[in-house]
């Protein structure tokens, strides 16, 4: 089964000015949502991210440079899970149950590759 990774978009949806009431409507949406999901045996991580926006960090010349936060909305990524499906029409059904999706906003479904890690932690 592969990996992927999905990435909560909440596009023009604003959570923040959600009314408390659809606010923890919402969450419990989405703890139902993830509890299906690990009771059918396909979660393997999930995070929801802080509201304040984070920063960029990049190299510019010959110094590193810190940016943000000024993300447009469509960048604005809100949490994230990572699920198991035996291909990507199946990670898309499930990205598909997300509540997120019934407000009008989206799931980035990204497959995940495996990625090399040394046995011994020598970094060498």
């Amino acid at each position: 089964m592969a990996r992927y990774l999905f990435l909560l978009h909440p596009d023009e949806v604003n959570l923040g000015e959600l009314p408390q009431t659809e606010k923890e409507a919402l969450f419990d949406r989405f703890v139902v949502w993830s509890e299906s999901l690990k009771s059918r045996g396909v979660l393997r991580g999930v995070e929801s991210l802080m509201d304040a926006g984070g920063k960029t960090v990049r190299k510019k010349r010959d110094s590193v440079v810190v940016d943000g936060p000024y993300a447009e909305m469509k960048e604005v990524v809100s949490g994230l899970f990572i699920i198991e499906a035996p291909d990507p029409d199946a990670a898309h059904l499930l990205a598909a149950e997300c509540p997120l999706v019934a407000l009008g906003g989206s799931v980035e479904v990204r497959e995940i590759a495996n990625f090399p890690v040394r046995a011994d932690n020598s970094g060498s």
